[in-house]
């Protein structure tokens, strides 16, 4: 089922391609980016022209505040929220939440070092 409320943690592309998705199925859909602006890897002005996008779409943006708490209630989940710098804690209620933040690769059981080669962490 569609839920009504649905929060993606993460202005990354993809949440927001998930975020969309959710979005044309019927759902409320809010993002919550720790930065002030989206897809922090891709050019300024296409990141700008992405939110007006999907904006446009319904999506809601709260950018530069982060998730500090969850709670689940009868309502559903109830996420604090706080500005990334320096503000006033606020609450958002939701029926799902979808963290889509970083991602890191899993080799630990890819014998690297048997194979000589060795990995370096990756900066996503």
């Amino acid at each position: 089922t569609v839920p009504k409320r649905l929060v993606v943690i993460g202005g990354g592309y993809i949440g927001l391609e998930l975020g969309s998705v959710w979005k044309r199925l019927g759902a409320e859909v809010t993002v919550v980016e720790y930065l002030d602006r989206l897809v922090p890897g891709m050019d300024g002005e296409i990141a700008k022209t992405f939110e007006r996008v999907l904006s446009k779409q319904g999506i809601t943006f709260r950018l530069g505040t982060k998730v500090t708490g969850a709670r689940h209630t009868n309502e559903g989940v109830v996420l604090t929220l706080e500005p990334s710098k320096v503000g006033e804690a606020q609450e958002l209620t939701a029926d799902v939440v979808l963290v889509a933040i970083g991602r890191r690769a899993y080799t630990g059981s890819l014998g690297l070092a048997e194979a000589s080669l060795a990995s370096t962490p990756s900066a996503t």
